[in-house]
């Protein structure tokens, strides 16, 4: 636990060419009703005005700290933040999102009063969000962590509109060089812990056309195929010889679902090659990971690998 009331928070925010949203996305956060923060700001390389707002920004706040650093991609700039932050919480925020002006206040609330190491919202905004007073902002607690988790994949699988104790992130860090490196890093720490708080309000306000979209909307093609297949290698390994294996095998099931659905779509011989062949290998040496493909799944993967012979 904490040793003071009001220990200090570090908000991490990862930022690259994100001028039009970076304005609004300081200001919920210098806002925070909870002021003992340290705002760390990781500058990855940006080549519009992001970085001259940010030397602004923190001319005008002692709180905030600019860490500077050749372009390296999302997880590459929140490794950065994870290197350099001092608080005894962390959460994460998105450079193009925002946060409502009592976030920090629950969520802080949320783990003093429940001892967790984790807390989540149970939802997050997007675009826009219902005003709403900290102190109705309600808890309670989940376990296991990994099968809740699991259970709810494509709402609590991100970084953001969570708050962690700083020992369990400390040592932990993003898959470097990958889109979607969100889910494994979750996972791995919803692993480690038995339960955690969950928020009945949101906590975070998600910007669906902001800077990342473009990366979002791109062509699914090697890179991105890549990165799906890391996360669940990553997620297996973790898990192999856990008594979790089922809650991770439902997960590494559900990504490689993601990931036979998209290639499946995008006909490639190449790509269905590379699928075929990673997808196998991580059931050679982690047969529980893709234990739980759906059936249409397991029949485009088929379908997948005669296109690859062909």
């Amino acid at each position: 636990m904490p040793s003071t009331a009001h220990p200090l928070v570090s908000v991490i925010i990862p930022v690259y060419n994100v001028e039009k949203y970076l304005p609004r996305c300081l200001d919920s956060v210098i806002a925070q009703t909870e002021k003992n923060l340290e705002i760390i700001c990781v500058d990855d390389g940006s080549t519009d005005s992001s970085g001259a707002i940010l030397a602004e920004y923190a001319a005008k706040d002692p709180r905030m700290r600019v860490v500077e650093k050749e372009n390296g991609g999302l997880s590459s700039a929140r490794n950065a933040g994870l290197d350099a932050f001092r608080g005894e919480w962390v959460t994460f925020v998105d450079s193009d999102d925002w946060i409502p002006r009592d976030a920090v206040e629950c969520f802080e609330r949320a783990a003093l009063e429940s001892g967790e190491s984790l807390v989540i919202s149970r939802e997050y905004a997007v675009d826009s969000f219902e005003p709403r007073r900290a102190n109705r902002a309600e808890w309670k607690r989940c376990a296991p962590a990994l099968a809740k988790i699991v259970g709810r994949r494509k709402m609590q699988s991100c970084a953001w509109n969570k708050f962690y104790r700083a020992d369990i992130v400390r040592d932990r860090r993003f898959i470097d060089g990958i889109y979607f490196e969100d889910w494994p890093f979750v996972v791995e720490i919803a692993g480690s812990l038995g339960s955690f708080a969950l928020l009945d309000a949101p906590m975070y306000v998600y910007c669906k056309n902001g800077g990342d979209a473009s990366i979002v909307r791109s062509p699914f093609g090697e890179k991105k195929a890549r990165s799906y297949i890391a996360g669940i290698e990553r997620v297996a390994g973790l898990f192999a010889a856990r008594r979790e294996r089922k809650y991770a095998g439902a997960r590494t099931s559900a990504a490689a679902g993601t990931l036979i659905s998209k290639v499946y779509r995008v006909r490639s011989p190449e790509l269905d090659r590379l699928v075929v062949t990673e997808l196998r290998r991580i059931r050679e040496n982690h047969p529980f990971a893709l234990d739980r493909l759906e059936l249409k799944d397991r029949f485009r993967l088929w379908r997948m690998e005669k296109r690859a012979k062909a």
